[in-house]
């Protein structure tokens, strides 16, 4: 269904899902008329390999017209601890999509500071996930929400004192991270759905 949305995410959007759900209301709230549906499956239980092998029931079964994926955060955290393996796990996932379903693609990209001590295994990911409309320049198309959060932390920091941070000290997304993300994938999926 062209206005069916499935965002699949792991705590990427939160640790019980918040910035999927929050988005999706922000959604309707903006858009009231507009015909939509969402399927969230987040934060999702699956690593990218069980993704992958359950992807025919979980994703490619929903009929979603647009496939919102935020997912390597757990993968890299608790699964591989690599991100060229997580990365080439997430191409498997996004090939099988593109391959079988005719949805629209959307990846998310991780802020480092989510994990602090493995920057350059993101960077890794969100490098993969960058190169990915390269590869299939009319199915997908990137959410670059770690740069948007890097842009959002330098203006804070121009505040001194008044700053305020998208992280606890243990990394952990604040509330106004929830808030500011779900606004950014509201802002990207209104300005997808439009083109």
């Amino acid at each position: 269904m062209e206005n069916r949305i499935l965002i699949i995410g792991d705590e990427l959007f939160g640790e019980q899902g918040e910035v999927a759900s929050r988005c999706a209301e922000m959604l309707l709230c903006r858009a009231p008329s507009r015909p939509m549906q969402f399927s969230i499956n987040a934060p999702t239980p699956l690593s990218i390999p069980q993704l992958v092998q359950r992807a025919a029931s979980d994703i490619i079964g929903k009929k979603a017209g647009r496939i919102v994926l935020g997912l390597g955060l757990r993968d890299l955290r608790k699964e591989t601890g690599d991100g060229a393996k997580t990365a080439a796990n997430y191409a498997g996932l996004v090939r099988e999509l593109v391959n079988k379903t005719q949805s629209g693609i959307m990846v998310v990209t991780i802020p480092v500071d989510y994990l602090p001590e493995a920057r350059d295994q993101i960077d890794i990911i969100n490098e993969a996930l960058r190169g990915y409309p390269l590869e299939y320049p009319e199915r997908v198309k990137v959410f670059d929400f770690a740069a948007h959060a890097e842009i959002f932390k330098e203006k804070q920091l121009e505040r001194g004192k008044f700053a305020r941070s998208l992280y606890s000290e243990d990394a952990k997304p604040t509330s106004l991270c929830i808030t500011l993300q779900s606004m950014f994938l509201e802002d990207c999926i209104l300005k997808e759905m439009e083109e």
